[in-house]
């Protein structure tokens, strides 16, 4: 059931409910598991019409649709059906495992309690269908274009089949795992969202302190404006930019400690991340107070930086469970 609510949850049109929705949500659905090699069929009518989606694994679906037959292949996350459950119009589908899978399906009636019960599923909903229905439009005026035309031969037939194809890919209706649910999986379910928006920060903040300095070298701007180098004046004025990302550093952390928080995490784990990079692009500057933006010491630092937040974003769990059974062997002992 765990698996068939993160399934669920990187569907676009469930995406914006809470967990405590989706899990009743998933309730509504049943549950089938497919061997390697072995299928299940739809049939073309009303009552053997489901919403499929992929909780696990990769299946091979084959419909037969009036545009021509359609084989595409889907994975956790990816879905087909609702089109045909809402327009009435069924399809034979053929679901067969490439791999041990695991999918989920519901019928019209199913469908229609999760829509009573939470009417905002519809509208995500109709947005999809309304631009599936879009494309189609399209598609079927390029082939009328076409026809109209009144080209012939080898070339007209190759185009024709082409958009044919491409209709019948559409009729499908196949909707594969969005941006937003790519990033409910791999990061929020995951529980490491703080750290990735601290990752994207710090990235963010020591490339974009890079390419600026380099700039700046580049195009002499250093004489004239931000005093890189010494001159006549042996103490030139510069405020070197690990200091802006201390500020950032002490500011984000400071609100973190507010109650409130928590409504601004994701902003407060960008602002930390960007003067992590901030600080670490002149990590070597006040290691050992030598200004050279150059220094092996300062990238070496920020890589050592960047692979600790990667390791704190992607393998937590890892990580969290060796110092656990690390742990228990110093008790035992």
């Amino acid at each position: 059931m765990q698996a068939a609510e993160v399934a669920l949850g990187a569907v676009s049109i469930f995406a914006h409910l809470r967990p405590d929705e989706i899990g009743r949500i998933a309730r509504r659905f049943e549950g089938m598991t497919l061997l390697v090699g072995t299928s299940c069929q739809f049939l073309a009518t009303r009552d053997q019409a489901r919403l499929v989606v992929v909780v696990s694994g990769v299946v091979d679906a084959f419909v037969d649709d009036p545009a021509g037959a359609v084989h595409f292949r889907m994975r956790p996350g990816d879905r087909y059906g609702e089109s045909m459950l809402l327009t009435g119009n069924p399809q034979l589908v053929r679901l067969e495992a490439r791999t041990p899978s695991e999918i989920a399906v519901i019928d019209r009636a199913g469908l229609d309690q999760v829509l009573a019960e939470y009417p905002a599923v519809a509208l995500p909903l109709a947005a999809e269908l309304a631009s599936e229905l879009r494309a189609r439009n399209d598609q079927v005026r390029q082939v009328i274009e076409l026809q109209s035309a009144g080209f012939t031969g080898t070339q007209i037939e190759s185009a024709i089949g082409r958009l044919r194809r491409t209709l019948a890919l559409s009729s499908a209706g196949v909707r594969h795992l969005s941006a937003g649910g790519l990033f409910r999986r791999l990061v929020i379910n995951q529980g490491t969202e703080p750290p990735f928006w601290m990752l994207v920060g710090f990235v963010t903040g020591l490339t974009g302190a890079r390419l600026i300095v380099h700039l700046i070298i580049k195009y002499k701007l250093e004489r004239q404006l931000f005093a890189l180098i010494a001159g006549k004046d042996p103490n030139p004025m510069h405020i070197h930019h690990f200091n802006y990302g201390l500020i950032l550093v002490g500011i984000t952390g400071l609100a973190a400690l507010s109650p409130y928080a928590r409504r601004s995490l994701r902003l407060l784990s960008l602002l930390f991340g960007l003067g992590c990079g901030l600080v670490f692009d002149e990590f070597a500057l006040f290691w050992n107070l030598n200004p050279d933006y150059s220094q092996g010491l300062s990238l070496i630092s920020a890589a050592i930086a960047a692979i600790a937040l990667v390791q704190l974003t992607y393998f937590r769990r890892f990580w969290l469970a060796l110092v656990g059974r690390i742990t228990e062997r110093i008790r035992g002992e």
